[in-house]
């Protein structure tokens, strides 16, 4: 009977040491070396003062350096008073032509206020449109203001080889422009564009000084 409560007393030792040994072996877990913690520990460390945000992206409507703009149907182009507001024309081939501007890369308006002066009255030859700012012409074009007069009038101009006069045709707004105008933007030279506008009822006007939209702004 001795023996047997001995051997049941050793018995119970045995499994209380192998119990605490492998109790002992579980506790001890490292949580460090778990990528969340780890994270998580370093995220609590920064200091958000330290977090610099990224920068906003350029707003178009704010720059005045930019000269041409391509998008996926075509070209813009600004020119800017030292009066004030902006010049925009959406561009054909002929125009990049009279303005002497690259059709395969941008360009940026030039810092000399004469020089820049100077292609602002080349740019109105084009039929550009005068605009207070980008931003307002982009509130007509969403709709959140009514356009001027002078700011609906489509003006298309023809300038001769020989220098002499000028070929015009005047629209109201693009609502009264031909179903097929748009042909007028295929043509590769001045000639051609005069040719097309004149089958439109162009008027040949021989003093450009009488061309009232040419003496704006």
């Amino acid at each position: 009977m001795r023996f047997s409560s001995m051997l049941v007393a050793i018995t119970l030792n045995l499994l209380s040491t192998v119990c605490q040994q492998t109790i002992g072996r579980l506790l001890p877990i490292n949580v460090n070396r778990f990528p969340f913690s780890h994270q998580q520990t370093v995220m609590d460390d920064d200091d958000p003062q330290d977090y610099d945000p990224p920068p906003p992206p350029p707003d178009p409507a704010l720059s005045t350096t930019d000269r041409t703009f391509f998008d996926t149907i075509g070209c813009t182009i600004y020119g800017y008073p030292s009066t004030g507001g902006v010049l925009i024309k959406e561009a054909n081939p002929v125009d990049m032509l009279f303005l002497s501007l690259p059709r395969s890369h941008v360009s940026h308006r030039s810092l000399n206020a004469d020089e820049e002066d100077r292609f602002c009255s080349l740019m109105k030859r084009t039929g550009a449109t005068f605009w207070p700012s980008k931003r307002d012409r982009s509130s007509v074009q969403i709709g959140f203001r009514e356009p001027t007069e002078e700011e609906e009038k489509v003006m298309v101009y023809g300038w001769p080889t020989d220098g002499v006069g000028v070929w015009i045709l005047r629209f109201k707004s693009t609502e009264q422009l031909p179903k097929d105008f748009g042909r007028i933007n295929l043509a590769i030279n001045m000639e051609e564009k005069i040719q097309i506008m004149r089958e439109y009822g162009a008027t040949f006007v021989e003093d450009i000084m009488q061309v009232e939209e040419l003496n704006m702004i």
